[in-house]
């Protein structure tokens, strides 16, 4: 098992559970006390990530997002000790939210690989254009009964004393498709600027080149 599958499955297995258990134990004033700064951190994540920064790695947005699951499970389990309308209108959907989510986990058991895969870094390429840091991570899919393998690179801008990166491309090539040799050792990445545009450029040695313009 690798760790992205380890994540998703403590999220939607193990987290509705332990949240429906640290519900009969939190005191409620207490709850309510750190709400709103929890409703805050998290949604402070959620823009930021939708903007496309995220902490460096795949691996610690992740476990944010695995956090907020847990809080969203404690929330809608504590709603279950209010009795107004809009209450159980928010617990209703929320419970909603928890049974599909659960359901989510329970086929991720059976198709672990199918939803692992995609999320699992298998190659990383660092490197430098007018000074500044980039780094694509690679994520492939595909099964040998498939014709072709997609690639997807995500390309991010690294900040030297930021915990930070921002997501600035994403790009599926397949093998087939677009010649590339992926497994080529020589396989690079790399950023030019051409007519005052960023050119992100995939190559092999054979001398097979994909570009793409980055926005």
């Amino acid at each position: 098992m690798n760790p992205t599958y380890i994540i998703y499955l403590t999220m939607f297995l193990g987290f509705p559970l332990l949240g429906l258990v640290l519900s009969n134990y939190v005191d409620l004033q207490a709850y309510k006390k750190y709400f709103l700064w929890a409703f805050l951190l998290f949604t402070t994540h959620n823009l930021l990530f939708y903007l496309g920064f995220s902490l460096k790695g795949d691996y610690p947005d992740y476990l944010i997002f695995s956090l907020e699951y847990l809080y969203l499970s404690l929330t809608i389990y504590r709603l279950y000790k209010v009795r107004n309308l809009t209450s159980k209108i928010l617990r209703g959907i929320g419970t909603t939210i928890l049974i599909l989510g659960f359901l989510q986990g329970v086929v991720g058991i059976l198709l672990f690989i199918v939803v692992s895969q995609d999320y699992e870094t298998d190659q990383i390429y660092t490197f430098v254009s007018d000074n500044k840091d980039y780094q694509t991570r690679r994520y492939s899919f595909g099964f040998a009964t498939l014709d072709d393998t997609r690639h997807t690179f995500e390309t991010y801008r690294r900040y030297k004393y930021l915990p930070f990166e921002k997501l600035i491309n994403k790009t599926d090539l397949f093998a087939l498709k677009s010649g590339l040799n992926f497994g080529d050792g020589s396989f690079r990445v790399a950023m030019t600027n051409r007519n005052k545009k960023q050119i992100l450029e995939f190559s092999s040695s054979e001398g097979k080149t994909h570009t793409v313009t980055v926005d």
